[in-house]
């Protein structure tokens, strides 16, 4: 008897589909059954099944509103996917993002561009690159520059006065004033965002589209890689967004120094970085490494920093006693028609204090996941032994609006809780301090963050005393629903006021 095989379509379709469901049910069994993480985490099933559903939470920009929704609900620590725990108390913090701590960055880092501080994994090579950089953000380094921050301000108000009593775009403002300042200081020349001509239309085309374009390339290589094969301009460009933003830092640097020689009494950040520190016998970074850090530092700043002030002229907006109160106490110090915006002037006033640090609980720049992974065979984590390999984070959103710490009305925009009684600035309890996420913690905390305090202090100083700010309309509450793709972004990408001179 002769037997004969056919073949047929409907076979191999019956086939592949088994084959694929076989692996996603396998897949989903393991991830039931044999994840390391205790069966008692609470979290929603989904986590439990597949890491995809926080990836995809993560690309719609709504991972911090959602894990925070999910402490409130299951408490301080959640499940977010077979091998991922969210936590939400105060001794965590020093675990899992303390000197010492046994924790360390998560891979993912290593897909936001080139690898510089922010990039590093192991904690030795970051301590050693580190030890490199930290004296350009000396306190005393950062007074030096205060005339270039001044200056690139006082292009911000020249474009301020000239479109005043009329809507503005105060995010489109509050960017371009970073991005300038962030190209004198690190660069040694502004981008001329604030002139409308420069480089920076093109610059900040390709450092909006360049954080997308990592993220992709972190959800999946292979997806970002296939697309790079398609004949289409616009796509390539997208893809490509990074690059150009590393290679102006890199050419910018090199005409750098083509002007100014290594050795300049050039005013600048890239100066400094240059020399090193001689005087603690700390080498310079080489020239392709500072180009990455500068480029790094940039694309940090322009919308951490830039979000920051637009959202405080957000609330002042919103809360016209505040923004009545700042500008007394900023106008009252004034001897005859002049007033003092010297960073030393400005940076312990209570209400200017309080009001930018309220800023920074309630809108923090990053508002997210800071991951890391546990190494070895795990560490104790609160209460819970949490195993080795394990992905952990904390995220600003959550922490700066607990209740325990944050009372009354943690949701509530509230200088005053950084002013005390007597009406002095008010640094916070030592809980309230430890609490506050918003630059990170121990030694991979930011490094610009004094740069930034002062940029924010400034500008906020000088739009508040010659403006009163109200919002354009209701759209404005629309435009600011805060949305994070790692960074925190507006919803609308734009912040609609209205700035009429005082």
């Amino acid at each position: 008897m002769e037997l004969t095989s056919q073949v047929t379509l409907s076979n191999v379709v019956v086939t592949i589909a088994t084959v694929v469901l076989g692996r996603i049910a396998w897949q989903v069994i393991s991830n039931l059954v044999f994840s390391p993480i205790p069966s008692n985490i609470p979290g929603p099933l989904i986590a439990r099944i597949t890491p995809k559903w926080i990836s995809l939470v993560e690309m719609s920009g709504s991972r911090g509103r959602i894990v925070d929704a999910l402490h409130k609900r299951y408490g301080p620590v959640v499940r977010l996917s077979p091998n991922e725990l969210s936590f939400n108390s105060l001794p965590c913090i020093k675990t899992i993002y303390g000197a010492g701590s046994s924790c360390v960055k998560s891979p993912a880092y290593e897909n936001f561009g080139k690898n510089g501080m922010f990039q590093t994994i192991d904690p030795e090579e970051h301590r050693r690159r580190q030890k490199r950089v930290a004296h350009v953000f000396a306190p005393v380094v950062l007074n030096q520059m205060e005339p270039l921050i001044q200056n690139c301000v006082d292009n911000l108000m020249r474009e301020l006065k000239k479109r005043a009593g009329t809507e503005v775009d105060m995010l489109h403002w509050a960017r371009m004033t970073v991005l300038d300042v962030g190209g004198e200081l690190m660069l040694g020349k502004s981008f001329g965002a604030l002139d409308g001509g420069g480089n920076a239309p093109s610059y900040v085309h390709h450092l909006d589209n360049a954080f997308a374009a990592f993220a992709l390339y972190g959800l999946s290589p292979f997806a970002f890689r296939l697309l790079e094969y398609l004949p289409v301009q616009s796509l390539q460009d997208f893809l490509a967004a990074g690059e150009y933003v590393y290679r102006y830092g890199e050419d910018a640097m090199k005409d750098y120094l083509q002007r100014h020689g290594r050795q300049s009494d050039q005013k600048s950040l890239l100066t400094k970085m240059l020399a090193g520190d001689p005087s603690a016998g700390v080498e310079p970074l080489t020239d392709p490494q500072i180009s990455i850090e500068v480029s790094n530092l940039i694309f940090a700043a322009t919308d951490t920093t830039g979000n920051t002030i637009t959202y405080a002229l957000y609330q002042l907006a919103c809360n016209p006693d505040w923004q009545d109160r700042l500008r007394q106490e900023i106008v009252g110090r004034s001897h005859g028609n002049s007033t003092d915006f010297s960073y030393q002037s400005l940076k312990d006033l209570p209400v200017l204090h309080g009001v930018f640090t309220e800023t920074l609980r309630l809108h923090p720049a990053a508002p997210s996941a800071l991951p890391r992974v546990t190494t070895g065979g795990g560490c104790q984590i609160g209460d819970l032994h949490v195993p080795g390999g394990t992905l952990v984070s904390m995220q600003a959103l959550t922490l700066q609006r607990d209740p325990e710490y944050f009372s009354p009305d943690p949701d509530k925009f509230n200088p005053q809780r950084w002013i005390s009684p007597r009406g002095e600035l008010d640094p916070g309890s030592p809980e309230q301090r430890e609490m506050m996420f918003v630059w990170g913690k121990g030694p991979r905390s930011c490094l610009g963050q004094h740069m930034a305090t002062m940029e924010c202090k400034i500008s906020l100083a000088r739009i508040v005393a010659h403006f009163e700010v109200r919002l354009a309309g209701e759209k404005t509450h629309e435009e600011m629903i805060m949305t994070d793709h790692f960074t925190l972004v507006p919803k609308g990408h734009r912040c609609s006021l209205v700035l009429t001179e005082v």
